[in-house]
């Protein structure tokens, strides 16, 4: 669905390693995590097919730590970024902010590898 209206999709490393204790949790194999990610894109999959153009288009859905929510309790939902080049600013901006240093194209990627698997 992401790829077909040209919409990134990316995880933070910690979100993943918060999401897989999540499902471990649960002890309910792939359905568990399947749920767990089902609740954490939701909303973005009912705004992904929207047609809106320019800076009302949606560029990427984000899911960070703050996301995911904890292992008791459901975060709000990935972040639904607008705009061309939207993802970018977000990484930029994180990356800054956390004071790391790298690679943006490396970061989008190594997040691409861990979807596919």
């Amino acid at each position: 669905m992401f790829s077909m209206n040209n919409v990134k999709l990316h995880f933070t490393e910690s979100a993943l390693r918060l999401i897989a204790k999540k499902a471990m949790t649960k002890n309910t194999g792939a359905r568990g995590l399947r749920g767990i990610l089902e609740n954490i894109l939701t909303e973005a999959m009912y705004e992904i097919p929207d047609r809106r153009t320019g800076e009302e288009r949606v560029d990427a859905v984000v899911v960070d730590e703050e996301s995911v929510g904890s292992v008791e309790r459901q975060g709000p939902g990935a972040k639904i970024l607008r705009g061309d080049g939207a993802l970018d600013r977000y990484l930029s901006k994180n990356m800054a902010a956390d004071g790391l240093d790298g690679d943006i194209e490396g970061e989008t990627e190594l997040s691409s590898r861990a979807i596919s698997m």
